[in-house]
């Protein structure tokens, strides 16, 4: 029996094709494991591709650790994965800070589902990924309206909280709920901030006060306007008129305002390289006496008195409540002209037509008979206020709102710089006060993204690693004149950025300074803000033919015409915020940060 049962054959078959069997699933399986391992090898190349993106900015930082960024790495493939029987690894890190390059290597295993019954457990494969990023350099330049109306409905409150939340996430990238830098986050070294606070001028810092870009001595012809050393208005005044000796002289101190330059560099950024190109030192020059911002004697300092006193006697005179003085009986009109040490007494009038009153008239009564004493300037009121000879030793207050800095806003320019406190704190130092002048704001808001004299910290235009870009905030309007528009001399009462409107500087479309004729074709206060918008847009168009990008916010606008400008002067849609409420600063300027903070990175 043992025999015939070694003998027999019969059950081989079952036993070879349960053999076969496992093979043949195993390997009729193998293509499922096969599909399993890709699809697990495409989820895990998509993980290691966001790991490496993810993390390519750390690779910039002081704190860089290799084997905090792998375990991080490990992490977000795991976690994208999002399969807990794949089990995967982070195990090869190379990095390239010029190139801005993370690499990254990656193995994974699976269990398998059928290959594994021929003794194939598990099935692997490696993924590798790399992000490559240059660090670029971020300019950015804020210029804020401080005006006036900037201090209702706390509007210079929100503006300060929306300027520090996007300076924080510019210089950081993160930042918590309360709008601060997270705990971990450090300021980043290729950004760099500028602060440009406008009023109806630009405070650009007395710190420049020594630099030759300066024109302290007069070389440019606008300088010499509304001063004369001659007494005599008909007859040209060549200058020079030094500032710096009018400051002197006058026991005060520049405060860092500057003048528009004539155009056409009021709109551009030309190298101050050539006279024409200079920039002038605000002197707000004294204006005649009853004026304002009369603040000195027009007959001071080492003037010569140039006066005529008219003396009126008239006799017979008598008094009542219901008609005050009356003379029945003669007048006699005698007049004394006195200039310098010489005194004379003509026998006519020599009162000048539309004379300017020195003093008087002052009436004095000796019986029945009344003297009435007047004393008139034989100079014209816009002789008067010429005057440079008044200046010399005359010591004036210098105040805010008055004296050769009037209206020079106190809070200066802060070029481009990587000092984060430094911003914060020029920013916290703001306040509203003042006119508004967009234009001179956006002006310096240009030369400070230029790497050109007058500020240089800029880099240059030509350079492809850096960023440009300018955000314009205003609640206002171009204002000529907030004070007083319609001066008899000067066509404006306050000497701004383009001196005085009878000046023909602002729109001053024939290179002619000085030319009436352009003061008499822009009489209105209309014409002149409309000439400041044009001239804002030009700034702005030029601006971003340098590749600067313009970010344009008006709160509230007070007009459509602003709200045309400010659309005109961005770089287009996008980049113009109109917000109705103050506290909508803050979302607006969080919004453009972080927009910006992406620019530090380039793929």
């Amino acid at each position: 029996m043992v025999g015939r049962f070694g003998r027999d054959e019969s059950g081989v078959f079952a036993v070879l094709f349960g053999l076969m069997a496992i093979v043949l699933i195993a390997l009729g399986g193998a293509g499922v494991d096969y599909v399993a391992l890709q699809q697990a090898r495409s989820r895990a190349q998509v993980a290691l591709d966001a790991a490496a993106l993810a993390l390519q900015p750390q690779i910039f930082k002081a704190s860089y650790d290799e084997e905090t960024v792998r375990a991080q790495a490990e992490a977000i493939v795991l976690d994208r994965i999002g399969d807990a029987r794949i089990n995967a690894r982070v195990d090869g890190i190379e990095t390239s800070i010029p190139d801005g390059s993370l690499y990254l290597h990656a193995e994974f295993t699976m269990p398998t589902m059928f290959v594994s019954l021929v003794g194939v457990p598990t099935l692997g494969a490696a993924v590798q990924a790399k992000a490559t990023r240059k660090m670029l350099e971020l300019e950015v330049a804020m210029v804020l309206d401080n005006s006036g109306s900037m201090a209702n409905y706390n509007r210079m409150t929100y503006l300060k909280e929306a300027a520090r939340c996007a300076t924080r996430i510019m210089f950081y990238g993160e930042v918590d709920d309360d709008c601060d830098e997270a705990d971990d986050a450090e300021a980043q070294d290729n950004v760099k901030i500028g602060i440009v606070p406008f009023t109806m001028m630009v405070n650009i810092g007395t710190q420049f006060s020594n630099a030759t870009w300066l024109d302290w001595t007069g070389q440019n012809s606008i300088s010499q306007l509304n001063f004369d050393s001659d007494d005599n208005a008909s007859t040209p005044f060549a200058g020079p008129v030094n500032r710096k000796t009018l400051f002197a002289q006058t026991g005060t101190s520049w405060r860092g305002c500057v003048e528009a330059r004539r155009a056409p560099y009021d709109t551009d950024d030309t190298a101050p390289s050539t006279t024409a190109a200079l920039f002038t030192p605000m002197f707000s020059p004294d204006t005649a006496s009853g004026n304002y911002n009369s603040y000195m004697s027009d007959t001071g300092g080492t003037c010569q008195v140039k006066t005529c006193t008219e003396k009126v006697v008239r006799k017979n005179c008598s008094y009542s409540w219901w008609s005050g003085w009356t003379c029945s009986g003669s007048t006699t009109n005698t007049y004394t002209k006195k200039v310098g040490s010489t005194t004379t007494n003509p026998a006519a009038s020599c009162v000048p037509a539309n004379a300017v009153v020195l003093s008087g008239p002052s009436t004095d009564q000796n019986g029945t008979t009344l003297t009435t004493t007047t004393t008139y300037s034989l100079l014209s009121e816009r002789e008067l206020q010429e005057r440079l000879c008044k200046y010399n030793g005359t010591t004036v207050a210098d105040s805010k709102n008055s004296g050769p800095n009037a209206y020079c806003p106190s809070i200066s320019v802060l070029p481009l710089t990587d000092n984060v406190d430094n911003v914060l704190a020029r920013i916290n130092a703001m306040n509203a006060d003042g006119g508004t002048n967009i234009q001179q704001g956006a002006m310096w808001g240009f030369h400070a993204l230029s790497n050109t004299e007058p500020l240089t910290q800029a880099a240059p235009y030509s350079s492809g690693a850096v960023s440009k870009v300018m955000i314009l905030m205003t609640d206002g309007f171009n204002e000529p004149d907030y004070q007083r528009y319609s001066d008899t001399w000067n066509g404006t009462g306050v000497y701004y950025s383009w001196g005085f409107r009878k000046d023909g500087r602002l729109p001053d479309t024939d290179g002619i300074i000085g030319n009436e004729n352009e003061y008499n074709a822009h009489n209105s206060k209309a014409d002149m803000s409309a000439t400041m918008d044009e001239k804002t847009v030009a700034t702005c168009n030029n601006a971003k033919a340098e590749g600067i990008r313009v970010y344009t916010i008006g709160l509230n606008p007070p007009s459509q015409a602003t709200r045309d400008m400010l659309e005109s002067c961005s770089s287009g849609d996008g980049y113009y915020f109109f917000p109705e409420d103050p506290s909508d600063l803050v979302d607006v300027f969080t919004q453009i940060a972080n927009q910006l903070a992406q620019l530090r990175l380039a793929l």
